[in-house]
């Protein structure tokens, strides 16, 4: 009876959408490369690079305030031309009254996913070398 109880709760938390990166131009030959970059200048280790899928996702960084981590993934978005897709999720460390330090419910981080795209859309935009 309790597990009927809890399910529209369960339901009702909506789905989160990553944040587009809709590109005027076709994307450049380098741009996985390009894309690539950018996440490790901003966010340090990859732990998925998959050029041939166009998947890329750094693992969890620090962050000081509030206490947390943020991790990125970026991929082309398959239902749009010359789109890519961006997430950014943000954890936070809570300290509860009873118990061990725990992790909180994963989030988008809508600001940080539009300072990403903007990143990336500067990148793609601007020349770089090939071999970069």
């Amino acid at each position: 009876m309790l597990a009927l109880l809890a399910l529209p709760v369960a339901c009702a938390v909506p789905h989160y959408s990553p944040c587009p990166l809709d590109l005027e131009f076709a994307l450049p030959a380098n741009a996985f490369q390009r894309c690539r970059s950018v996440l490790v200048d901003a966010f340090g280790t990859l732990v998925h690079s998959d050029p041939a899928a166009f998947r890329l996702q750094t693992a969890w960084q620090p962050i000081a305030d509030p206490p947390g981590e943020r991790r990125a993934s970026v991929y082309r978005d398959p239902t749009r031309d010359n789109s890519l897709a961006i997430i950014v999720e943000l954890r936070r460390l809570t300290v509860p009254w009873f118990g061990p330090p725990r992790w909180t419910t994963v989030q988008g981080d809508a600001l940080a996913e539009r300072e990403l795209a903007e990143r990336l859309r500067a990148a793609l935009c601007d020349p770089l070398p090939p071999d970069r």
